[in-house]
């Protein structure tokens, strides 16, 4: 049983310090959410960091709703991640909700890359995704949903899941992505879904980094592992999509993907 409030806040607000590197400048979350401390790398010049957005509940319960607010300051590198598989649990009647907005400040990099979703059988879970770009910002927003327990056999047995993107740059849209699985109105399991796979990467990347032959290099890596759509975004954009057999395969993927942007 879930005994936090079920609508949490997490705001969080980063700048880049004098010592050129990431920091929290402001923050505030309510249980069961949490912010922990910003990880640095090795390399003392670069300032980018990783900070992780943190549940300390099992999982999303029947009538969770949480809302998160994000802030880059200009110049900030930062990648946002999670502790673990995000579970949702079988919502009965009703459903979990989660709403994000993300502001990219100028010359900033936001990397949003949380560990896969699982649904349970009869789960129900609505999200939106707002996030506002400036005219120099760089994003790689991703996203990994999981078939279910699939050790469980719950395949498809979630009720919906329903999962939605907004990016804007300088207040202007520029990309909008509407995912919603629902098994009992969509056979999820033909070719023209998921078919033989189970786990699927939904992927987006604005940077002036992409090269031409960028995509067709990361995915010849990974051919026979997984299967990899690729499509031109204008304003410096690409839309990767991936299935795949298991979590970990898309991990990989994904991270090999985001260390050569």
């Amino acid at each position: 049983m879930n005994h936090y409030a079920q609508e949490s806040v997490l705001r969080l607000k980063t700048k880049l310090a004098q010592t050129g590197k990431c920091v929290i400048e402001e923050s505030y979350f309510t249980p069961p959410l949490k912010i922990l401390p910003p990880f640095y790398g090795d390399d003392e010049f670069d300032g980018s960091a990783e900070i992780m957005l943190i549940s300390v509940s099992a999982a999303l319960m029947q009538g969770d709703r949480h809302r998160l607010h994000i802030e880059l300051d200009d110049g900030v590198k930062l990648k946002l991640s999670s502790q673990s598989f995000e579970k949702i649990h079988n919502t009965q009647t009703a459903h979990a909700r989660r709403d994000m907005h993300i502001f990219v400040g100028q010359n900033a990099r936001c990397v949003y890359s949380p560990l896969p979703v699982i649904p349970f059988a009869h789960a129900d879970f609505r999200g939106e995704s707002i996030v506002h770009l400036k005219a120099n910002s760089e994003l790689i927003y991703s996203e990994i949903i999981c078939a279910g327990r699939v050790s469980c056999d719950e395949i498809f047995a979630f009720k919906n899941f329903s999962s939605t993107l907004k990016i804007y740059r300088e207040n202007k849209a520029i990309f909008f992505d509407n995912t919603i699985l629902e098994p009992s109105e969509l056979e999820l399991r033909s070719m023209c879904m998921f078919g033989e796979f189970s786990h699927y990467l939904n992927l987006i990347v604005f940077t002036p980094k992409i090269t031409q032959n960028f995509c067709e290099n990361i995915s010849r890596e990974f051919e026979g592992v997984a299967e990899i759509g690729v499509s031109e975004l204008a304003h410096d954009g690409l839309c990767v999509k991936a299935l795949a057999h298991n979590a970990q395969d898309l991990l990989k993927f994904r991270e090999k993907l985001t260390l050569n942007l």
